[in-house]
């Protein structure tokens, strides 16, 4: 018996019964997607076979819909195996970024004020690259009138080639709960980009 948790979501029509994983495979041929009215649905199957099937408890009446979660499970299992040798690799990555990082502790944390200072890019931080780029999804952007703020992870350009390496490995493992993400945590430095300051 395999144990992985997997979701499949799926589209049937309301007029046919059309089975689909898009709008798009359950339209007709000159058919606009947008307007096929169907059921959105989603199965979670947590039992496979050792052969890799759903196990006949969880079946799907949809037989399209077992085979997406068999094709999945496939997927999730192939992942899971790199994992010995991405790991290993991550956390290599991440003692060499961590080093460039020795004298720069003091400068982990910046706040930039894009309308004093205007846009923001990495030329406004020389010898640092972005390496990701998240914005705030914080509830108090509600109720006031300044933008969300923008928050760039940088590291120091020296190692810009393995934080990007780094990156896509995590990036690749992110639903993989046998791969040890704290392991290959590693320094970045915060730039805060915003209108307003940081309350």
């Amino acid at each position: 018996m395999i144990n992985e948790k997997i979701t499949v979501k799926y589209f049937v029509r309301k007029d046919n019964h059309k089975i689909g994983f898009s709008y798009y495979e359950i339209a007709e041929p000159n058919e606009k997607p947008y307007l096929v009215d169907a059921y959105e649905l989603e199965d979670e199957f947590t039992a496979f076979t050792n052969k890799g099937k759903v196990s006949k408890p969880q079946r799907s009446k949809y037989e399209e819909v077992n085979e997406e979660a068999e094709r999945k499970l496939q997927e999730r299992l192939a992942l899971k195996a790199q994992t010995a040798i991405d790991l290993p690799r991550a956390i290599e990555l991440a003692k060499v970024i961590d080093e460039a990082f020795k004298d720069k502790m003091g400068d982990l944390f910046v706040e930039y004020d894009y309308v004093e200072e205007g846009d923001f890019d990495d030329s406004k931080t020389p010898g640092w690259v972005t390496i990701k780029v998240k914005n705030s999804h914080s509830n108090w952007y509600q109720d006031v009138d300044n933008a969300p703020s923008m928050y760039y992870y940088q590291v120091p350009v020296e190692v810009e080639k393995e934080a990007r390496e780094l990156q896509a490995i995590r990036k690749k493992h992110q639903d993989d709960d046998t791969f040890s993400f704290w392991k290959c945590d590693y320094y970045k430095r915060e730039v805060r980009v915003a209108d307003h300051p940081n309350y």
